[in-house]
């Protein structure tokens, strides 16, 4: 009997004595990894992004950003539908959930379906542009970036509706 409680005690003792041979984690030398920083030029029309409803990602935008992107693009109408559409995602992402602004989300809505025609229909989407312009440039309380934006889409819109 004695035998088997001597067993008995050397297999318990038998992982305590490894570890006391194995070096304290202090003493262990250890590597810091840093991941290197990858630096990239954000789109002028987007920030940042936002779920959708749908559960993609929508960019989220400033109205500078949008601003820019027209500039950029050499007007509103010259923007691409896929660059519009992005932008059109983005505030919708932006101003969904808020009751002030459902009109704008569901001109908005109202744009990317008009975009996604075959032809557009340019009086239609004017008459929407000044929809979106008037709605903003009414929301823009002083900021100029806002103020540009409501102008931009009701010039735009004004144009393809006929000069209105």
């Amino acid at each position: 009997m004695t035998s088997r409680t001597s067993l008995l005690a050397l297999s318990l003792l038998l992982p305590f004595a490894a570890c006391a041979s194995e070096p304290d984690v202090a003493d262990a030398d250890t590597a810091v990894v840093v991941p290197s920083e990858t630096v990239t030029t954000p789109d002028p029309m987007t920030t940042d992004t936002t779920m959708m409803t749908d559960g993609t990602m929508a960019p989220e935008v400033t109205a500078q950003g949008t601003v820019d992107a027209v500039t950029n693009a050499g007007g509103l109408t010259a923007l691409s539908v896929p660059a519009a559409n992005d932008n059109i995602d983005g505030w919708i992402a932006q101003l969904e959930g808020n009751p002030d602004f459902a009109p704008v989300v569901t001109d908005l809505r109202t744009l990317k379906t008009q975009l996604a025609a075959s032809p557009i229909d340019g009086a239609a989407v004017g008459a929407t542009l000044q929809s979106l312009g008037s709605a903003t440039t009414g929301a823009a309380g002083g900021d100029s970036a806002l103020e540009t934006l409501g102008s931009t889409l009701t010039s735009a819109g004004n144009q393809l509706a006929g000069g209105m």
